[in-house]
């Protein structure tokens, strides 16, 4: 498409103070035009990642405008009405469909997909706003002052999503911006910059010798993350940010993600329960629980209780890579896990698990809740799950997966 962009100059209104102005700046009572681009040659197609940057007044958004003139089926992200209702029945859409893209946009918390708009940060809703505009499917979204008023950490997180979306669902999105700093995770097929007083200049991305887009696989600040060892009194952190149970089990083995100097993700590792259902599945395990099978279970396999990111980092892709190395850095040979989220998230696949199956704790009672992760009699007494753990997770239907680290 072309583009042209222009602005009269209309005569100005003579008055006492604005004639004494133009004496003594030698301005004219003269009509003229200011041209942003004149017949600007820009090869949009369906799908793409157009960004428009630059200062403030040198034309970005008039252009980014002028395109969406030329495009069917638009929708302004800043015009979007969020309304009242709790994020999940906003997006209209079924359940497990609707968590994934809420997953996507870096809304995971459980408790935040059950607020109201008016409820959440600017950060929070600005995600919000690209999951209920892309849960209305248009051809394409558009983006005045993208991520303009989030820290920069966040923004950078939230283009690489963006990336990510519109690779996923075919979505094109054009976007104005003043801050460049995005544009390595944004990855924008086209880039549009434009300056005070010179026309503006375009850049294609690069192509391979498929002529596909090369897309960015991992953030630009990956080269300032790294893993630490960590012992049980760094959950204390993260636990606000987990909708399960905060008590933990024994714990085995814990690690921290860390970006520069600040703490984004913990993985904490606890005993395996005595018996699973699923585990005895993938393992082909049957008969009795002796003391000589107890211990080697705990010498070889150990349990992925917890995962953590901080909410300015959901949704990035961080989480699979983290909770590999984690496992890879343990001395098991085997790690497993029961997650509710992974019934909407493939994170734990991304990481190298097996998906075994979904097991069933749907109207159990509390002893057969805790028969289901290994709770059994010891010297005549029942050991149950918490109260807690009980009320929280009755209705869940957790995925077992399983990761190989024999190797």
């Amino acid at each position: 498409m072309k583009l042209s962009v222009s602005y009269d100059f209309l005569p100005k209104q003579q008055t006492t103070l604005t004639t004494q102005i133009m004496d003594c700046f030698g301005v004219d009572f003269e009509t003229g035009q200011h041209v942003i681009a004149k017949d600007f040659d820009v090869p949009i197609a369906d799908g793409q990642i157009v960004c428009f940057t630059g200062e403030s007044g040198s034309g970005k958004s008039s252009l980014m405008h002028q395109a969406t003139r030329q495009l069917k089926r638009i929708l302004d992200i800043d015009q979007i009405d969020l309304g009242t209702s709790p994020l999940v029945d906003a997006l209209n859409l079924p359940v497990q469909e609707g968590l994934q893209l809420l997953s996507a946009c870096g809304l995971s918390e459980a408790q935040l997909m059950l607020r109201t708009p008016a409820e959440l940060s600017d950060g929070q809703r600005y995600r919000f706003r690209l999951a209920l505009a892309i849960s209305k499917k248009p051809s394409w979204i558009i983006a005045d002052e993208f991520t303009a008023t989030l820290d920069r950490t966040l923004a950078k997180v939230v283009a690489f999503n963006l990336r990510k979306l519109c690779d996923r669902m075919g979505i094109g999105f054009l976007i104005a911006t003043t801050h460049e700093d995005i544009l390595e995770d944004l990855g924008p097929d086209l880039h549009i910059r434009c300056a005070l007083g010179q026309p503006p200049k375009l850049s294609v991305c690069e192509s391979d010798e498929d002529n596909e887009s090369v897309k960015k696989k991992t953030h630009q600040f990956a080269d300032s993350l790294w893993i630490s060892e960590a012992t049980r009194s760094d959950w204390s952190y993260f636990s606000g940010w987990h909708y399960r149970s905060h008590t933990l089990g024994f714990v085995k083995y814990v690690t921290l993600l860390w970006h520069k100097q600040e703490p984004i993700g913990i993985c904490v590792f606890t005993s395996p329960a005595l018996s699973l259902r699923q585990r005895n599945r993938f393992f082909g395990l049957s008969g009795k629980r002796t003391r000589l099978r107890c211990q080697a279970l705990n010498h070889q396999l150990v349990t992925l209780s917890r995962v953590v990111i901080h909410p300015s980092y959901r949704g990035s892709g961080l989480a699979s890579a983290f909770i590999r190395r984690s496992c890879e850095s343990s001395r098991w040979q085997w790690v497993e896990t029961l997650a509710q989220m992974g019934r909407f998230n493939p994170f734990f696949e991304r990481a190298g698990f097996v998906r075994v199956g979904k097991t069933v704790t749907k109207n159990v009672s509390r002893a057969g809740h805790s028969a289901i992760y290994g709770g059994k009699k010891r010297s005549g007494k029942k050991i149950m799950l918490t109260e807690e753990t009980h009320r929280k997770s009755r209705y869940s239907e957790p995925v077992y997966f399983v990761f190989d680290n024999r190797r």
